[in-house]
């Protein structure tokens, strides 16, 4: 019907709700392209916020069959919308051709409750869609009366966003009109806009446009064509399109004079087939059935998507329906359609693109059709600077490379071997990935930093988080450049209220200082000044309660603040009278948990601020089977070694064991079996012989395995234990040694 009215009028120019700073590169949109694409435009705000935002472009949208045929007939195109740079600041929307006042007021609540239809998208298909027999000026006249309708209810709640926009565009018209002549100029703009636009041009003589003007807090804008998918398009998958299954109204453009439910549900039934379900040819006449039965029934000129929808489901689903359910699935999936568009060769890409572009092509890292599979060895230096480019475009997102193996130094699990295995391979949603990246900068390492300083902002008292983007960029090679990001981590260390989380924050920040050979991080006075702060916020969550999750994350954070004061003393200037006063003040802290107790009393005995001596007094404050195993956890964690040094602690230990009943130790069992799982079996061996010399003349033999599980030797020792007290109990003599005749 755009279409139509366009050849109709036949005008000098086409003006269209789109953004008028694409205007001077309107050109590009003729080169040939295959929809659906998408305008993308992006800002960068003074202190560092970016946007980005998309204009759609598909077949069947009204603002590119505008397009394409406004070049037919030789008129001028033009967009008269605002800038997304200047509309876009403060309303939170990424799809700019949605509207949620079309789709989320009381008057679409009641007009839908009048129809009788579940919603505005089954709304929309009643008044503008499904019967084809409509004319142009029905449609126009109902569409017109809707949108009316929904202005009117507005009344003055319309947003000050809206009336900015309205007066823009306005201003565009009167200057087409003065330009053109008011009958030789044709005007697509949404149908929530209408009214106010009628009621802003009565006034002919009103102001008409001028130059935009820039926010002055912008740092950089751009705009730029990108590929798009259906995928993307559909509401369906969480994105506010304002567009449900796009492939079904793909399919009806393409077949406006034939039934369009019969190729969707013959693609529907082959997808289920590929899926192994099964549907037979009965099935299908089922559907059919129904569709057309339902249609019928709801008073639809022809079979329409609902229709199709609760027929399928009505006729194949035979148990619960639910979101996962393969029928579902395959029914969405072919709703959606599987459309991706490209742009055409030669298009204009932001200089970002053209940066990755170049540095893939001169590291030899260009994805292919197949999968190419990178192998690197990091302590090469071609391999280090590929890594660290494979690594930037992992943090931007680009789809086709990703790591499958090597080194992860995240965890840092392995590090004896430093390498690196990559999966590469060109994919349709590529060049759309790096363009939307755009928004980040125009070099490489500019867009990466920037973008790890975007996730850094949307962090919150997660210090562990921020501490990991410090670590992505050093990977990726833009630690120079990070100044902010390292900022944003300070402010996030500072924040911090769980000691367990903060702890992993020092983990990542105590490899970089102490360990990294690799990346040239070792002994930077940046990551020194990060690790100070951490340690100094983590020795206060320790004597202020900083919560944990769990006593192991506690015990873990001891021992990893520890480790910092081991490693960092000297060089970060830590404060060891302090630090050792804190452990001694928590140690003896009675509300503190026997787990933290012990923890402090082991890295105050592995700091030589404590003995032997100390260690075994205070171990009788523990010897209550409830808390004897969760201190040993917390000492064993912090002091393994001094605890081998000294066996005397070992005996006194079993010397509290000992003095329990069955009952006793089996309630301590569990915990004792976690604290001495911090030895190797070596050094339990160990242990065990020292601790038994002096009871034998012989050689202590090795301790034999368990025949079977430790879970199942405590369950037997239970079960005798009740056994006895039973035999006790009713005078029956189980004595090993007594021989009994029946």
């Amino acid at each position: 019907m755009v279409r139509e009215a366009i050849r109709r009028v036949q005008p000098a120019a086409v003006l269209i709700e789109g953004p008028v700073d694409f205007n001077d590169r309107i050109e590009e949109l003729f080169l040939g392209h295959r929809p659906p694409i998408s305008i993308f435009s992006y800002v960068a705000w003074e202190g560092g916020a970016r946007q980005g935002a998309y204009y759609p472009l598909c077949d069947y949208s009204p603002e590119w069959q505008a397009l394409v045929t406004a070049r037919e007939c030789g008129a001028a195109v033009r967009f008269i919308d605002l800038p997304f740079a200047i509309r876009g600041s403060d309303d939170g929307h990424t799809h700019l051709y949605a509207d949620e006042r079309l789709r989320g007021s009381d008057y679409v609540k009641a007009l839908c409750q009048a129809l009788e239809v579940e919603n505005f998208d089954d709304a929309w298909d009643l008044i503008a869609e499904q019967d084809a027999g409509l004319s142009m000026e029905q449609v126009c006249e109902r569409v017109a009366n809707y949108c009316r309708c929904l202005r009117d209810m507005d009344g003055e709640a319309v947003r000050p966003r809206d009336l900015q926009r309205e007066e823009f565009m306005a201003s565009q018209i009167r200057a087409a009109w003065r330009e053109f002549g008011k009958e030789r100029v044709v005007v697509i703009t949404g149908g929530y806009h209408t009214t106010g636009l009628e009621n802003l041009l009565a006034d002919e003589d009103g102001p008409v446009a001028s130059p935009v003007e820039w926010p002055e807090e912008i740092v950089e804008r751009g705009i730029a064509l990108t590929p798009y998918s259906y995928e993307r398009l559909d509401s369906l998958t969480g994105y506010d399109a304002g567009m449900p299954s796009p492939g079904f109204y793909h399919e009806s453009w393409k077949r406006s004079d034939r039934p369009v439910h019969e190729a969707l549900l013959v693609a529907m039934a082959a997808r289920l087939r590929e899926a192994k379900q099964t549907v037979s040819t009965a099935d299908l006449i089922a559907v059919e059935a129904c569709a057309q039965a339902l249609a019928s029934l709801r008073g639809h000129a022809r079979v329409w998507r609902r229709d199709l929808m609760d027929a399928l489901i009505a006729a194949l689903v035979k148990d619960d329906v639910h979101a996962s359910h393969p029928f579902v699935l395959a029914m969405q999936a072919v709703l959606r359609g599987g459309e991706r568009g490209r742009l055409a060769d030669g298009s204009p890409v932001p200089p970002l693109v053209r940066d990755i572009r170049r540095r893939l092509a001169e590291t030899k890292l260009e994805p292919e059709q197949k999968v190419v599979t990178v192998e690197l060895e990091l302590t090469k230096a071609n391999a280090l600077e590929k890594s660290r480019i494979l690594h930037g475009l992992r943090v931007l997102r680009i789809t086709g490379f990703k790591r499958t193996e090597g080194v992860d130094f995240s965890s840092r699990d392995d590090l004896s071997t430093l390498t690196e295995t990559w999966r590469i391979r060109w994919l349709p949603e590529q060049d759309a990935d790096m363009i939307e990246a755009a928004r980040y900068g125009s070099a490489f390492e500019e867009a990466v930093a920037a973008c790890l300083r975007e996730q850094a902002g949307k962090l919150e008292r997660d210090a562990a988080g921020g501490a990991a983007l410090l670590l992505d960029a050093v990977l990726a090679g833009v630690m120079e450049t990070a100044t902010e990001l390292r900022r944003q981590v300070a402010k996030l260390i500072h924040d911090e209220g769980e000691l367990a989380n903060l702890a992993t924050a020092m983990d990542h920040l105590l490899h970089l200082f102490a360990w990294d050979d690799l990346f040239g991080t070792k002994g930077s006075l940046e990551t020194g000044e990060l690790l100070k702060e951490a340690f100094d916020r983590a020795v206060w969550l320790l004597e202020s309660g900083g919560p944990a999750s769990t006593p192991v994350k506690e015990v873990e954070a001891v021992r990893l603040t520890r480790d910092v004061f081991e490693r960092a003393e000297q060089p970060i200037q830590l404060n060891r009278a302090n630090f050792l006063a804190v452990l001694e003040r928590v140690q003896a802290d009675s509300v503190a948990s026997p787990q933290l107790r012990g923890a402090c009393a082991g890295a105050l005995w592995s700091l030589h601020a404590a003995d032997a001596g100390s260690i075994t007094r205070d171990l009788r404050l523990f010897s209550s089977p409830e808390h004897l195993g969760d201190y040993l956890t917390g000492l064993f964690a912090l002091a393994r070694e001094e605890v081998q040094r000294n066996p005397a602690l070992v005996a006194a230990v079993n010397e509290v064991v000992s003095g329990w009943n069955d009952e006793s130790f089996l309630t301590a069992l569990p915990s004792l079996r976690l604290a001495f799982m911090y030895f190797t079996g070596r050094e339990k061996s160990y242990l065990a012989r020292e601790l038994f010399a002096g009871e034998r003349s012989e050689p202590a033999e090795e301790p034999r395995p368990l025949a079977v599980g430790p879970a199942d030797a405590a369950e037997a020792m239970a079960f005798e234990v009740a056994l006895f007290a039973l035999a006790e109990r009713y005078g029956v003599n189980l004595d090993p040694e007594l021989e009994v005749t029946p």
